[in-house]
């Protein structure tokens, strides 16, 4: 397994590196500085960053063949999640987003874990709920829904060099040890090589932003953390079908709050905006340089908010570890999650933040502008 593991994240960085060359001589793979809502880099970048994991994968399923004679269990999962990554690196490389149709195609991968896999939620321990799941139509109807969610979740926090794979790591860590620790030979090495790939990425684009994980790469991590979620609790009963719903909470409730917040203001649940938490803590709290520093300073800016951010996922993953088969802690964590998120929000976004917390370089420049307060129900 080690030699997998290892294959996986040396061939998801050599991956990396190759599409970083390769892409400045096409720009149609690199995406545009500025002129968007959440852009923050000063650098035309690649954004098929998705292919660098997808490689990783390939290479540990490559080595287990190899090794064992025969294809992984997992491969299958890898095959289930393509239409969505497909479709997100046409996205990327195309730049013409169709949200519904990604959100149609993941539902597709996430039917044909159910059907292949039987990839499917029966229990969240919550009276009634966990009755309904007892249907199969509705349990197939709900771990779609709940699958794609997720997914998608994980495309709404990538704003950040190293935000989404960092998370994705931290979770794919942490379903490896919890699959270890019940002896699922499916999950694990799932896992592991799911965390090795995101890995070997992560190195080339974190810190400077060299390369973007992209539509594609987010939904193909997003796509498989939840389905190795649901496999983890549907073969393990031992295992709390809250402890993936710790695991995953901030980008979960990134996109609960985000369509709650953008319903109050009147404005589509889907409609993009720059109000994500990243967003903020990159414009009100991380203030490098201002607005006026050179493309270095972007980047380190933009990699400061997002290492400010960690600690969220890595509080997520240490607590789901110590309660992984106690649903009541679990569920607790979940509402103090919730509330603690909401509360920092408000203050972010009505300027409430500290003095010691705001991280500058050097004085303010008379070209800095900063953002108005914004009303938030």
């Amino acid at each position: 397994m080690v030699v997998v593991v290892v294959l996986a994240a040396f061939c998801a960085w050599v991956a990396a590196h190759a599409l970083v060359r390769a892409s400045r001589a096409k720009p149609q793979a690199m995406d545009e500085t500025w002129g968007g809502l959440r852009k923050v880099h000063v650098l035309a970048t690649p954004r098929i960053g998705g292919v660098a994991v997808m490689a990783g994968l390939l290479a540990a399923m490559a080595a287990s063949f190899l090794v064992y004679r025969a294809l992984p269990a997992w491969s299958l999962l890898v095959l289930c999640a393509a239409p969505a990554f497909i479709w997100g690196l046409i996205e990327d490389v195309s730049k013409r987003g169709l949200v519904p149709v990604r959100l149609a195609l993941t539902a597709v991968a996430a039917s044909l874990g159910f059907i292949l896999l039987d990839a499917r939620i029966t229990q969240l321990d919550v009276p009634g709920l966990d009755s309904a799941l007892a249907i199969h139509a509705f349990s197939f109807a709900f771990t779609v829904f709940a699958v794609t969610g997720v997914a998608h979740s994980m495309n709404i926090i990538d704003g950040l060099n190293g935000l989404a794979s960092v998370i994705g790591l931290l979770a794919a860590i942490g379903i490896a040890i919890v699959a270890a620790m019940v002896d699922d030979s499916l999950v694990f090495p799932a896992a592991c090589a799911l965390a090795a790939s995101i890995a070997g990425f992560l190195v080339v684009n974190y810190p400077r932003g060299r390369i973007f994980l992209g539509d594609g790469g987010a939904y193909l991590v997003g796509l498989l953390l939840a389905e190795l979620a649901v496999l983890l609790v549907h073969r393990n009963s031992e295992v709390s079908p809250w402890f993936p719903l710790v695991l995953l909470a901030y980008p979960v409730w990134e996109t609960i709050f985000s369509m709650y917040r953008r319903k109050a203001r009147g404005q589509s649940t889907g409609q993009a905006d720059a109000l994500h938490l990243h967003t903020l803590v990159y414009r009100r709290v991380v203030r490098w340089r201002g607005f006026a520093g050179k493309p270095s300073d972007y980047a380190i800016r933009n990699s400061l908010a997002s290492a400010l951010l960690w600690f969220i996922p890595v509080t997520c993953l240490v607590v789901a570890l110590v309660f992984w088969e106690r649903s009541l802690p679990l569920q607790l964590a979940a509402v103090v999650f919730g509330i603690s998120y909401t509360l920092g929000y408000r203050r972010l976004v009505r300027f409430g933040v500290p003095r010691w917390l705001v991280i500058r370089a050097g004085s303010k420049s008379s070209t800095e502008v900063e953002d108005e307060p914004l009303e938030v129900s």
